[in-house]
């Protein structure tokens, strides 16, 4: 039996609340929802339950174990306007995770688009996609969640809680993305000092495009689009790296300047 619309507001409020806070949760609130279908209404209730501007979506992998039984090779979740960062030139950013709950830095490509994605008489395909990139960056999702065992629960419990994303840093464009073949787009992380995973564009299953591809299905069938301006993070390239506060983030792209990442802990939202 699928979830009632007070089950749905119910698990979206409890993480909302918790975020806004900067608390921990202990459980998950509630029962987890049996299929994406009902946690991505639990995702849309959040959304409108925290009327934040969306700046942008992060595109995560299903484990090949779990595709079948949930329909889907992708999840996604918003990024909120507010929690990206902004590093064209490199640098270091300041970014904000959930204290006793879920967090880690990954380096991922990120699509910056010049104009709203819309779908042509193929639907999007790579030459509708590519039309409306302005460019790939360099780039690291900031994964965190209050509950720290998120990702452990997971894929229906990840897109329940924001698709386990606490925000994005978009560094510099990558020198030359429209020629590169996946495997020349390399990326490494480093986390206090330390080299902690090394990869490529090729980690991402058939690709960054296929990533946005797929969430723009997936918010086409919500009555959402892709807008200019908007970022994708299309997936992580170097591992998941679990992180604390006061952890410090190294990114490095080929093609691109380095840049850093300071973790600090959330603080509440007034």
């Amino acid at each position: 039996m699928s979830k009632s619309d007070t089950e749905i507001e119910a698990i979206a409020a409890a993480f909302v609340e918790a975020r806004r806070q900067a608390t921990k949760l202990d459980d998950f609130p509630g029962d987890l929802p049996a299929t994406l279908e009902e946690a991505y209404r639990v995702q849309d209730k959040a959304l409108e339950l925290d009327m934040r501007p969306i700046g942008g979506w992060k595109v995560a992998g299903v484990h090949p174990d779990l595709r079948a039984k949930l329909g889907a090779t992708r999840i996604v979740g918003p990024i909120y306007a507010d929690n990206i960062r902004r590093l064209p030139k490199g640098g270091m950013a300041e970014v904000s995770v959930f204290e006793g709950g879920f967090a880690a830095l990954e380096a991922e490509f990120t699509v910056v688009f010049a104009k709203d994605l819309e779908a042509g008489p193929n639907g999007f395909s790579d030459d509708v996609i590519l039309n409306a990139i302005g460019a790939i960056h360099a780039g690291a999702e900031i994964a965190s969640s209050p509950l720290a065992t998120l990702n452990a629960l997971g894929p229906t419990a990840v897109v329940s809680d924001h698709g386990n994303n606490a925000g994005a840093v978009v560094g510099p464009v990558i020198d030359g993305w429209k020629r590169l073949t996946f495997d020349a787009m390399t990326s490494r992380m480093l986390v206090d000092g330390a080299v902690v995973g090394e990869g490529s564009a090729a980690k991402v299953a058939n690709g960054p495009l296929e990533s946005v591809r797929l969430l723009a299905e997936n918010l086409a069938s919500r009555g959402r689009i892709l807008h200019a301006g908007d970022i994708v993070l299309t997936g992580m390239t170097t591992g998941i790296h679990e992180v604390l506060p006061g952890a410090c983030g190294r990114a490095e792209f080929a093609g691109a300047e380095a840049f850093e990442i300071v973790v600090k802990a959330a603080m509440p939202r007034g």
